[in-house]
C-alpha cells in the first residue's frame, strides 16, 4: 500500500510540474518566474490546504489508515491539477523530443526527491504530510533544476540541426535568400511575398510563425534542388538574436518591417530594439539589398544610416513602387500599384493601411528580384488572410477582425484603424499589451484613449484593463459601454449576452498563458 501511495503521489508531482513547464514553454524556456506561474502555484496550495482540511476532518472521527488519508490529502489538489490541465490552458503543452527529454530528467528527479522526503519522514518520525508539502513547494524549483541539467545537451542537439542547415544553405549556390525581420507584420510580410514571389520563383517560407533557430532550421530541409527562393522570418528577443541567425544563414535580401515598442522586458529599451533588429541589415554583404519600411517613423531612421548602395524604403503614397487611388472597404482592398511608369489596377482581400504597407513590401522586394508588374498583380490577388493577424471572418450575422496574434502599440492602432471603417456597432476585446518594460502601463494608458474613439463597446479582459479603462473614462467614455472580465473564458461565454446581429467585433489581442 504505501508503494501505491508513493506512486499516486509521484504521478500528482508530475501531473503539477506539467503547468510550469508549459509555461516555461511559452516564454521561450526562460527560468524566471511569471505572474500567471505564481497564480497557479497559489492555487494549488489552497488546494493542498484544502486537503488538510479533509484529513483534520477525519482525524476527528479517529480514522487511523494513514494512507487512505495521505490520498483524501491529495484529492483536492488533483482535481485542481487536472482542471487546470483540461480548461485553462489556450496554448497545451506542445510534445517534442525536447520535451520528452526534460521529462524523464524531470522524473528522476521527482522520484529521487519524494524517496529521500518520504525516507526523513520514517527516519525523523514526522508526519508525511509535512515533507510531501516540501514536496509541492519545491516542485517549481526541480523543474527549472531539471532543465538547467538537459540544457547542455540540448545546446549541443539544437546546434548539430542549426549547423547542418548552415552546410545546406551554403552548398544551394543559386539560391536567393530573403530575411524578414521587426517588432510586428514578419508573418504576414513573409506569406504575403510567398505568395507574390511563387507567381515566377519556386518558393520555400519558414511555415507559421517559426523565427527561432531551431524553426528555421526544420524550414531549410523542406528546400530542393529546384527551389530558387528561401524566405525566413527572423525572430529576436534580445540583441544578438537577428545577429546569430542572419551572419550564419546569409541572406542577400533584409526587409524590416516596423518598429515599436515590444520584448521591452528582455530589450530593455525601444533603442535597443532597432539595433537588435537592424543587426539584419549589418548581416548583408555590399551588394544585399535592403527594405525597409518607410511607413514607421523608427525604421525610416534605420533607413537614412544604412551605408548600403541597395536599400529601398517603401512608401504608400509615393516612390518607386507605390499605390495609388486606394479605397478600402470592409470586403477588401482596389488600388492601382504603380512600378515606375508601369500601373495595374489591383484588388485585395486583405483590409487596412497596415496590410498596404505589408504588400508594398513584399512587391518591393518582387520588382528587385526582376518580376514584372503582370506576375506581380496576378500574385496580389491571391493572397488569402495570415490567421489571427487582421483576419475577417462572419458567423452568425457577426463580422470578426481576428487580431488575436499581435500584442504591440503600432499592431493595436492598426486594428482600431480598421475597425472604424465599419458602419456597424462596434465592439473591442482587449486583454491590453505586455512586454512594454517600464512603460507598459502608460502604453495601456493610451490603448484606452484610442479605443474610445473607435469603441461602442469596450471588452476589457484580465488585469492590464484598469489601464485600458483609465484611458477610455479620462477621454470621456461613457463607463457604462465598458465590460469588465477576469479571463477570456469569461468573456467568450457572455459573447451571447454582449454581441447581437450585425455587430462588429474586434479581437485585439489573445496573450498566452504565461500572462
Amino acid at each position: 500500500m504505501e508503494i501505491i501511495v508513493c506512486v499516486v503521489l509521484a504521478i500528482l508531482l508530475i501531473l503539477v510540474a506539467i503547468r510550469n513547464i508549459n509555461i516555461m514553454q511559452l516564454q521561450g524556456y526562460s527560468l524566471g518566474f511569471y505572474g500567471a506561474e505564481m497564480s497557479y502555484q497559489i492555487g494549488l496550495y489552497i488546494a493542498l490546504l484544502f486537503g488538510e482540511i479533509i484529513c483534520l476532518i477525519l482525524s476527528l472521527f479517529n480514522f487511523a489508515l494513514w494512507y487512505v488519508m495521505l490520498i483524501a490529502f491529495c484529492v483536492p489538489s488533483l482535481v485542481y491539477v487536472l482542471v487546470d490541465l483540461v480548461r485553462k490552458s489556450k496554448t497545451p503543452l506542445v510534445v517534442t523530443a525536447r520535451i520528452m527529454r526534460y521529462f524523464v530528467v524531470f522524473t528522476i528527479l521527482t522520484l529521487c526527491l519524494f524517496g529521500g522526503i518520504y525516507y526523513l519522514s520514517v527516519y525523523t518520525k514526522l508526519s508525511i504530510f509535512y515533507y510531501v508539502w516540501i514536496n509541492f513547494l519545491l516542485s517549481p524549483l526541480v523543474v527549472r533544476l531539471a532543465f538547467i541539467i538537459i540544457s547542455p545537451l540540448e545546446k549541443h542537439i539544437q546546434n548539430k540541426y542549426f549547423q547542418k542547415a548552415v552546410k545546406k544553405l551554403d552548398e544551394c549556390q543559386n539560391l536567393m535568400k530573403i530575411g524578414i525581420t521587426g517588432s510586428y507584420g514578419k508573418t504576414s510580410v513573409k506569406n504575403i511575398m510567398a505568395t507574390i514571389l511563387s507567381e515566377s520563383f519556386e518558393v520555400v517560407a519558414s511555415p507559421f510563425s517559426y523565427n527561432t533557430p531551431m524553426g528555421l532550421a526544420k524550414s531549410v530541409n523542406e528546400i530542393t534542388d529546384s527551389t530558387q527562393v528561401f524566405i525566413m522570418e527572423i525572430g529576436a528577443r534580445k540583441i544578438g538574436d537577428v545577429a546569430k541567425i542572419a551572419k550564419a544563414l546569409k541572406p542577400q535580401v533584409g526587409v524590416i518591417t516596423g518598429i515599436a515598442g515590444q520584448h521591452l522586458k528582455t530589450f530593455g529599451s525601444v533603442e535597443d530594439v532597432m539595433r537588435g533588429k537592424y543587426e539584419l541589415i549589418e548581416a548583408l554583404d555590399s551588394n544585399g539589398i535592403a527594405v525597409f519600411n518607410g511607413e514607421n517613423a523608427r525604421v525610416k531612421n534605420m533607413y537614412d544610416r544604412c551605408a548600403l548602395k541597395n536599400k529601398v524604403l517603401t512608401s504608400i503614397d509615393n516612390g518607386e513602387v507605390c499605390a495609388e487611388n486606394l479605397i478600402t472597404t470592409t470586403e477588401g482592398t482596389l488600388f492601382d500599384l504603380k512600378i515606375g511608369d508601369s500601373v495595374r489596377s489591383c484588388k485585395t482581400k486583405l483590409i487596412g493601411r497596415h496590410n498596404m504597407e505589408n504588400i508594398l513590401l513584399a512587391v518591393t522586394v518582387a520588382v528587385g528580384l526582376g518580376m514584372d508588374i503582370d506576375s506581380i498583380s496576378y500574385g496580389i490577388e491571391k493572397l488569402e488572410f495570415t490567421p489571427h493577424r487582421l483576419e475577417v471572418i462572419k458567423a452568425n450575422g457577426i463580422t470578426i477582425i481576428d487580431d488575436s496574434y499581435n500584442s504591440n502599440e503600432v499592431g493595436a492602432k492598426v486594428a482600431l484603424d480598421t475597425l472604424s471603417m465599419f458602419d456597424s456597432r462596434k465592439v473591442v476585446l482587449c486583454q491590453g499589451i505586455v512586454e512594454g518594460g517600464e512603460k507598459e502601463d502608460e502604453i495601456n494608458y493610451n490603448l484606452g484613449v484610442k479605443m474610445s474613439s473607435v469603441a461602442d463597446i469596450a471588452i476589457l479582459v484580465g488585469k492590464l484593463g484598469d489601464k485600458l479603462q483609465k484611458g477610455l473614462v479620462d477621454s470621456g467614455y461613457n463607463p457604462t459601454r465598458i465590460i469588465r472580465y477576469k479571463n477570456l473564458r469569461e468573456a467568450q461565454t457572455a459573447f451571447k449576452d454582449t454581441l447581437r446581429a450585425g455587430d462588429v467585433l474586434l479581437l485585439l489581442n489573445d496573450l498566452p498563458d504565461n500572462y
